[in-house]
Parts: structure tokens; C-alpha cells; sequence
């Protein structure tokens, strides 16, 4: 009867580590789909003054890492000083990226501000597209491989 017992929770534990590794990827996808809608806003609204700048970001109802992500920006706008360690979804080169559209948002004439953000919207949709490829293979993949680890595990154990 223990075995039993410690065989389902062998399972269940294997298969909420395999969900937690599926959800990474999805909040990385989700990361890259909010940035994207918030450079079209910024896009939209030329006119970046920092209250419409605060306001805007206050207003967002972002998810886990994109809230981190809007907490950092806020206190960028206050401090000048940008910390994008906290954001668990990003690689380093996905950083340096996100550090240069921050610091170059407000920088530029309208005209120019328009072509910069059209840049950072490619460069978005690459890895939007990416985080979505990832989230349509890999979150599929990684439970159904973790299944069938846990039902092998299980038989193995029996």
C-alpha cells in the first residue's frame, strides 16, 4: 500500500516539475507578447512625456514576468538606473536587448522615435515568434516525455 502511495506522489511530483519547466516557456512567450504590445502603445503615443509614460504602465495589467519587467521600467524612470536580473524568462542576449530599448525610448524627434520603435518591434517579433514556436513544441513535449518517464519510473519500481 506505501509503495502505492509513493509511487503516485513519484509521479505527480515528476509531472509538476514538468508543468513548471512548460509554464517558463509560456511566460517567456507571454514576456515577448506584452513588450510587443507595449512598444505599439509607446508607437501609438509619440507624445512620451513621463506622466503618460507612468500612467500607461500603471494602467497595464501585466503578467508575472512582464509585471517585474514594468516595475523596473518605472523605477528606471525614477532612478535612471535599470536592473533586468530579477526577469527569469530572458537570456543575457534577450537582456541587452531589453536594456537598449529602455534606454533609447524618448530619445529622438517623433520621426526618428517612430523608425527606432519600428527596430525594436522587428527585433520583438523574432523573438515572439521564437517563444511561440517554443511554447507550441515544447510544453507538449516536455509533459507527454515526463508521462511517460513517470509511468516508466512507476513500472520499473513495481
Amino acid at each position: 500500500m506505501i509503495k502505492w502511495i509513493l509511487i503516485i506522489i513519484l509521479i505527480v511530483v515528476i509531472m509538476l516539475i514538468a508543468y513548471s519547466v512548460s509554464e517558463q516557456i509560456r511566460d517567456k512567450y507571454d514576456f515577448f507578447n506584452n513588450l510587443k504590445q507595449f512598444l505599439n502603445q509607446f508607437k501609438i503615443n509619440v507624445a512620451f512625456r513621463q506622466e503618460k509614460i507612468n500612467e500607461f504602465l500603471q494602467k497595464s495589467n501585466s503578467k508575472k514576468q512582464f509585471k517585474v519587467f514594468v516595475d523596473e521600467y518605472l523605477n528606471f524612470l525614477k532612478t535612471g538606473e535599470l536592473c533586468l536580473e530579477k526577469i527569469k524568462v530572458l537570456e543575457e542576449d534577450d537582456k541587452q536587448i531589453l536594456q537598449d530599448i529602455v534606454k533609447n525610448i524618448g530619445k529622438y524627434d517623433a520621426k526618428n522615435e517612430i523608425s527606432q520603435m519600428e527596430s525594436f518591434l522587428l527585433t520583438v517579433d523574432e523573438k515572439l515568434a521564437k517563444a511561440n514556436e517554443d511554447k507550441n513544441k515544447l510544453c507538449p513535449m516536455i509533459i507527454k516525455l515526463s508521462l511517460l518517464f513517470a509511468i516508466g519510473l512507476a513500472i520499473l519500481l513495481i
